[in-house]
């Protein structure tokens, strides 16, 4: 069950809801990816051998029904390899956002849509920095956007390599 917090309640404690994703079905954003040279290519991959490693890490993930605790151990792989950087690496980790009082993630075997997810998250940003331009050139900001901007990236290829059966480059891969 789920519990909304108040403004005034927000004030005094750590909790936070998870990332409430409006539409959990969605699995094609602008950044979607359909070929294995383009999955390589946005996260650097340029190894045979690590195109299949990263592949055959992948079989027991689906980037559209994925928990917290699963979506740390993705990113830990991919930032320990090179494949991702520290902010990315955050987006990842943090997960679905939930918090509980103290501040400790919650639920985080729970399963959400990290496409979907990250997808809203870098819109919810775009918006914000629209709304309050004052705002969108700060470092923080900045970083905040290239984090998110990154992991929709990562998280395309990742579900491009995730459902991918073939293991060498090819023009003709199956999606």
């Amino acid at each position: 069950m789920s519990v909304l917090l108040t403004a005034a309640e927000m004030r005094l404690t750590k909790q936070a809801n998870a990332y409430q994703i409006k539409n959990p079905n969605q699995v094609e954003t602008e950044f979607t990816i359909t070929s294995e040279s383009k999955a390589a290519q946005t996260l650097k991959l340029n190894d045979q051998s690590k195109i299949n490693d990263l592949k055959d890490f992948l079989k027991s993930y689906d980037m559209t029904n994925i928990s917290t605790d699963e979506l740390k151990k993705v990113g830990a792989e991919l930032y320990k390899n090179g494949l991702i950087d520290d902010n990315v690496f955050s987006s990842f980790i943090g997960g679905d956002r939930a918090f509980d009082v103290n501040g400790e993630q919650t639920d985080t075997d729970k399963k959400f849509n990290a496409i979907a997810m990250f997808n809203e998250m870098l819109a919810d940003n775009t918006a914000y920095n629209n709304e309050y331009p004052q705002y969108a050139n700060q470092d923080s900001a900045i970083v905040a956007r290239q984090g998110l901007i990154g992991a929709n990236q990562a998280i395309s290829a990742l579900a491009y390599f995730a459902n991918s059966g073939n293991s060498t480059l090819a023009v003709h891969e199956k999606a």
